[in-house]
């Protein structure tokens, strides 16, 4: 099935211009309107949001993919970024979706977007009410997961002084007070009235995520659930024959 591309725009909560694209079939209504959260410092571009994006609007699904504040294109600063403003930015896009197309009830993220996902669920934000399903790819079941990856910059952080990150290669500049967000934000209790279906799926040669953590996600839903494994894919799911089992993977759930 034949898709278009649109590029959009819409505000963060700070007034930033938050830059995304609405990939949807090009001659029928849309099945469904799906956000997907992008991981950790990737952008909307990265391989696992681009393309599942665009193969799930090939299946008839309309998905919006965005970058997160001072990332990507978007404006806004990476340094004054923290978990809690990730789900500012997703409850941004479900309300561009509500006043613009149609409201969302899919969401999906990869790693850190899935966790944000997950979350932002649970915020009795309006323009999130119709979500159905929630889909995690490769997702750690906290945000705190994420300092396991901070190296050395982790004890200068813990002293109250910023510090740089190195992620795929690129420096990125990193507050104190990230790391208080992130270690202070309890997902089991946002989650504990989660009654929404819930997919996890694990890679299943991931190097930055554990494998257990797919088995908490499915134990934060009171509602339906289901955990995949993708034998041998890494934590992008980059490889072209693990990209087509996880699609396939998904539109059977999603049907």
């Amino acid at each position: 099935m034949k898709f278009q591309s649109r590029k959009i725009q819409f505000e963060n909560v700070k007034k930033n211009k938050l830059l995304g694209i609405l990939d949807f079939p090009a001659a029928i209504e849309p099945k469904a309107y799906i956000i997907i959260s992008h991981c950790f410092t990737c952008t909307k571009q990265t391989i696992t949001t681009a393309r599942l994006s665009r193969e799930l609007a090939q299946a008839g699904f309309a998905v919006l993919r965005f970058d997160f504040t001072g990332l990507g294109d978007s404006e806004g600063i990476f340094a004054d970024t923290h978990f809690r403003s990730m789900l500012c930015d997703i409850e941004s896009a479900a309300k561009f979706l509500s006043m613009h197309y149609a409201p969302a009830s899919i969401l999906i993220g990869h790693s850190m977007g899935g966790t944000a996902s997950l979350a932002a669920t649970q915020n009795s934000c309006a323009a999130l009410g119709d979500i159905q399903k929630i889909i995690t790819l490769a997702s750690p079941a906290t945000p705190a997961h994420v300092l396991h990856h901070f190296g050395g910059a982790l004890a200068l952080l813990q002293r109250g002084e910023n510090a740089h990150i190195k992620v795929a290669g690129q420096n990125y500049l990193v507050k104190p007070h990230f790391i208080k967000d992130v270690v202070s934000y309890n997902m089991d209790e946002q989650m504990q009235h989660c009654s929404l279906s819930i997919m996890a799926v694990r890679a299943g040669n991931d190097s930055l995520v554990e494998a257990r953590a797919a088995d908490r996600i499915i134990d934060y839903t009171q509602g339906g659930s289901l955990l995949c494994q993708i034998d041998g894919a890494d934590h992008l799911f980059s490889e072209r024959d693990h990209g087509a089992l996880l699609l396939s993977y998904i539109i059977d759930w999603l049907s």
